[in-house]
């Protein structure tokens, strides 16, 4: 008679647990590269293959970044933030702004940190799927493109902290709309695109947003410092005005550093 063999050995699951428990309990501070493997497999108590089979387990799920030639270290944040949707498509008093960046600086402010945005503006070639969604051909640049990396830092940093990339956002709006507006500035921001649309006649009244989980591209990888067993949550969002879809974005998020909350009422 044949006995199944386990899937990870007793070993492993508790060196890898202990590891977790190391990083999770503040053993190790937020970006502190851990010692080298073969200290740090004498301090779990095991073998050097098995500790290196936890780092890229812990590594895996967003505990750890490795750095080719440099080591594993601490992931600078460690607790999840939370993504309200209700909370981003509410529009405030007065109906000019919508609520997004005033509701992930909650989110962040919660945890001790703050957002940093980095926009560029482009004008391109609708991409395949976004021409689809806008309704738009695929025939020379006929698209804004927004694109903002963000960063979180502690409150109180200083300029020069580089922060935790946390979110990639893309966002596509038809040229005939956002051509020769306020929209082509980056320093729109601060109003938000919504706001903008609605001054131009084009306020969103209805919203989609679906959600996939997948590995992230090579420019995603190295945005957001990801190994490539990590997983990425792609959020394509359409704001709808009348019956034309006026702005695509696209959000990229990693997997093990986001959640996601949606409320809405029973009819």
């Amino acid at each position: 008679m044949t006995q199944a063999q386990p899937s990870a050995t007793p070993e492993f699951r508790r060196v890898a647990q202990r590891l977790r428990d190391d990083v999770t309990g503040g053993v190790y501070a937020p970006g502190q590269r851990l010692p080298a493997a073969a200290d740090l497999a004498e301090r779990l108590g095991t073998n050097r293959s098995v500790t290196e089979r936890a780092v890229r387990l812990a590594a895996a799920e967003g505990l750890l970044t490795t750095r080719k030639g440099s080591g594993a270290y601490v992931a600078r944040i460690l607790k999840r933030i939370p993504r309200r949707a209700a909370a981003l498509l509410r529009v405030p008093d007065g109906g000019e702004a919508d609520g997004t960046r005033e509701a992930v600086e909650a989110e962040l402010r919660d945890m001790g940190l703050a957002p940093r945005y980095f926009p560029t503006v482009s004008t391109e070639r609708a991409p395949q799927d976004i021409a689809g969604l806008l309704g738009v051909k695929r025939s020379g640049k006929n698209i804004l493109v927004w694109e903002t990396r963000v960063f979180a830092v502690p409150i109180g940093a200083q300029p020069t902290d580089p922060g935790t990339p946390v979110e990639l956002i893309r966002t596509y709006l038809p040229l005939d709309i956002a051509a020769g507006t306020a929209l082509e500035q980056p320093d729109v921001a601060p109003l938000g695109i919504r706001g903008r649309l609605a001054e131009l006649g084009h306020r969103p009244t209805e919203f989609t947003e679906t959600i996939e989980v997948r590995p992230p591209l090579d420019d995603e990888a190295q945005f957001l410092g990801l190994d490539t067993d990590n997983r990425v949550v792609q959020l394509t969002h359409s704001a709808t005005a009348g019956d034309r879809t006026v702005e695509i974005s696209v959000s990229v998020f990693p997997a093990h550093l986001w959640s996601f909350s949606y409320r809405w009422s029973a009819s």
